[in-house]
């Protein structure tokens, strides 16, 4: 453990790093604040954990803990993936820590698989064995004497419950129906969610690529938006894009453009006259509230969605959704929506964006429906 004090005229501060039996290990001085002195103080600390686990019966939740210190922490990740790091490691802590980890076998890994299967789902047992296999490889790196317990074990949970249905709306009269309410009650100073919805509806964007447009990004001329980056409602702050293939130009439709223009007058009149700063030229910047909640726009979707008497239970992420199925299904080739969602290839399209719209999906089986009914040869 560590100990910190401030001493002397300039008030300095130094530090002292202790060992489990008491004795001094590491000291050091002259830092101007005690956050620099417990920088220094922590790095030498976890240096020593570090050999200690090496050269120890250590648990999985102490090479975990290493692990995540060195090599997530440090990463570029954002703060919500860094959490779920967290609480996947708070799982890891609580049910295989009872043991060292080089005495773990398989036979007793697959077990806790089994038992905490049953009430979570498939997808994160999947990251909670991926990330124990990253840490095994990690120290077997160094040469820790460790077996790789994950190898061929059988991955179980439950499945997740929101079906497809869920994800999107159910049909092409849906999706107008939704655009035209938007459209007709989107007024700056009631609320700034129905021109977000309604821009997400016609982008594909994500929602914190969404956020992040600024004017600058719109070229109103040639009907585009150009989007490079994200906003985090957790940092308060733009951050880079999911992935390269994010970095895009999106065309914008003749409606969204005229909804655009008609929100940027209504909300420079509505700011000027507030004596309100939009300092970053954001274009879905609330005049009250400032940026808007994820949370806030599931709301108003839902509410809106039931209005309009709309089967769906679809989230804010639906209206990405919505929009990759309503191109697919009026023919636009498979790469091309891939390029305008910001996908690297067409995978993620089959998986999640592979099905029809229910008014394509009648057309088609009763186009099949005749070709099976055709008596003629071949």
């Amino acid at each position: 453990m560590a100990t910190y004090r401030q001493r002397g005229k300039k008030k300095l501060w130094d530090y002292r790093v202790y060992g489990k039996d008491g004795k001094l290990i590491a000291f050091g001085s002259g830092f101007r604040t005690k956050k620099e002195a417990s920088y220094e103080a922590l790095k030498i600390e976890q240096k020593k954990y570090y050999s200690d686990v090496i050269n120890s019966n250590a648990t999985l939740f102490e090479m975990w803990q290493i692990w995540y210190d060195l090599v997530v922490e440090p990463s570029e990740l954002d703060i919500l993936t860094k959490q779920k790091y967290q609480a996947r490691g708070k799982i890891i802590e609580k049910y295989l820590s009872d043991i060292p980890a080089n005495r773990i076998k398989h036979s007793k890994y697959q077990e806790f698989i089994k038992f905490y299967g049953k009430n979570v789902t498939l997808n994160l047992m999947t990251c909670l064995n991926s990330d124990i296999r990253k840490v095994i490889i990690f120290f077997k790196r160094d040469g820790v004497l460790i077996e790789d317990f994950t190898e061929g074990v059988k991955i179980l949970g439950k499945p997740y419950k929101k079906s497809p249905e869920d994800k999107y709306l159910k049909s092409i009269e849906d999706y107008q129906k939704l655009l035209a309410y938007l459209k007709r009650i989107a007024n700056y100073s009631d609320s700034i969610i129905p021109f977000f919805l309604f821009t997400m509806l016609q982008t594909g964007f994500r929602f914190g690529e969404a956020m992040a447009i600024t004017w600058d990004d719109i070229d109103f001329e040639r009907n585009s938006i150009y989007t490079y980056r994200r906003y985090s409602s957790i940092k308060k702050d733009f951050t880079k894009p999911k992935t390269r293939t994010s970095i895009r130009r999106v065309p914008v439709s003749h409606d969204l453009k005229e909804l655009l223009l008609e929100l940027k007058f209504q909300q420079e009149r509505m700011l000027k006259g507030l004596h309100i700063k939009n300092t970053d030229q954001l274009i879905f910047y609330d005049y009250r509230f400032g940026m808007i909640s994820n949370n806030a726009v599931n709301k108003f979707l839902a509410s809106s969605l039931e209005k309009l008497e709309i089967e769906s239970k679809m989230s804010s992420t639906g209206a990405r959704h919505t929009y990759g199925s309503y191109l697919l299904a009026n023919g636009v080739d498979i790469w091309a929506v891939a390029k305008l969602m910001g996908h690297k290839d067409i995978k993620q399209l089959i998986e999640t964006y592979g099905h029809l719209l229910l008014e394509v999906e009648e057309k088609e089986n009763d186009q099949l429906l005749k070709i099976l009914n055709n008596k003629g040869s071949f």
